[in-house]
């Protein structure tokens, strides 16, 4: 998730079965027929799912997804506390639904990556809750293909995202050690004086040195024929394998972005400045997040501005989140993507850049 600080068993490959369950659970205004040819042709190019939730419960699976509790703000003074309640993230009907609400709410005022942090602290109040969910530890992985089919919020000051964290911060913290964001939007269907509605999702890489000496490059995307994503639901997608990431949306390959275009520096144990190895950061095992956001320096700052609270409650509705792996290359996770010679090939940023 675009932000500008920030603390510090497998399944063998896809049966009959499991194909039949993939059409059984994501039927949620969708075209069986295309998500049959889908989940076919990854199973043809080699993919192998590895994690998925198809939200089939009644409530989020504890043994998938931790929640984040906390006031914080997300290091970007976002105006929403994450809760562990119900009524922020629920389980129905094949569901998962993230809720941001206007509400006072008091939480802990640090996030639990913070030495400090205490769950039952109320010392920071903010005017929205919402929710986060986190596979950290429960779901950690490097390289593979990362699918999430969601139907995303709108208004001014909602701001989805799908994203990935380093679990083991081996290069130092935020974003030395890296960021995947999958999908992020804000403020969609705004109309902004006379032109169209916002409509942009955006895939992006945060990397470099630890904040504020960090960069970011990336993507954004428009669905064909002036559709808007928080109409209905869309899979985005990345395929991150050694030295590239690939992004998608309804399996259009709209970005790649390749290791020449990252770089990681950090300070080491005894205070000395290390250049990382040339693929770092994005080297290590990532893990997954899935919030809304309310307000913060995105969000708020664009579009028509500030938070309109008129719009809330707002929800992200997520059908499924599947984990492919290759199965032709666990090393370098190579071998089974696929690849449209006319997606962007975002240049990046090298550590030279940032020293001119």
């Amino acid at each position: 998730m675009t932000h500008f600080a920030n603390n510090n068993s497998l399944l063998p490959g896809l049966t009959v079965f499991t194909l039949a369950s993939f059409i059984l659970s994501g039927c949620h205004s969708v075209d069986t027929e295309s998500q049959t040819q889908t989940a076919t042709s990854l199973v043809n190019s080699g993919w192998q799912i590895v994690w998925q939730d198809e939200f089939d419960g009644n409530a989020v699976n504890a043994n998938k997804w931790s929640f984040a509790v906390d006031c914080y703000g997300g290091g970007n003074n976002e105006a929403q506390c994450y809760t562990a309640r119900a009524k922020n993230a629920s389980v129905a009907d094949g569901l998962l639904t993230i809720t941001a609400i206007k509400e006072r709410f008091s939480g802990p005022a640090v996030n639990d990556s913070d030495p400090s942090y205490e769950v039952n602290d109320t010392s920071k109040t903010l005017d929205y809750t919402s929710a986060r969910l986190v596979s950290k530890n429960k779901g950690d992985w490097k390289y593979g293909r990362f699918e999430i089919r969601a139907k995303l919020p709108q208004g001014q000051g909602t701001w989805p995202a799908i994203w990935m964290l380093p679990t083991d911060w081996v290069y130092g913290p935020w974003a030395g050690s890296g960021e995947i964001d999958i999908m992020e939007a804000v403020n969609l269907k705004v109309v902004v004086e006379d032109s169209a509605p916002v409509s942009a999702v955006h895939g992006t890489l945060h990397y470099g040195k630890q904040w504020p000496n960090n960069v970011y490059t990336g993507q954004e995307y428009h669905l064909a024929n002036g559709v808007n994503p928080a109409d209905d639901f869309h899979v985005y997608a990345v395929e991150w394998q050694q030295d590239e990431i690939r992004w998608y949306v309804d399996d259009v390959h709209f970005a790649t972005q390749r290791s020449p275009g990252w770089y990681s520096q950090y300070v080491d144990d005894k205070g000395e400045t290390v250049n990382a190895p040339n693929d770092a950061p994005f080297n290590q095992p990532f893990h997954l997040l899935l919030n809304l956001a309310v307000g913060g320096d995105w969000a708020a700052n664009v579009h028509n501005k500030g938070i309109d609270p008129e719009v809330f409650p707002q929800s992200m509705l997520v059908d499924y989140v599947r984990v492919y792996q290759c199965g032709d290359s666990s090393t370098t996770g190579a071998g089974c993507e696929t690849i449209d010679e006319d997606a962007q090939l975002v240049s990046g940023k090298t550590l030279t850049d940032t020293i001119q």
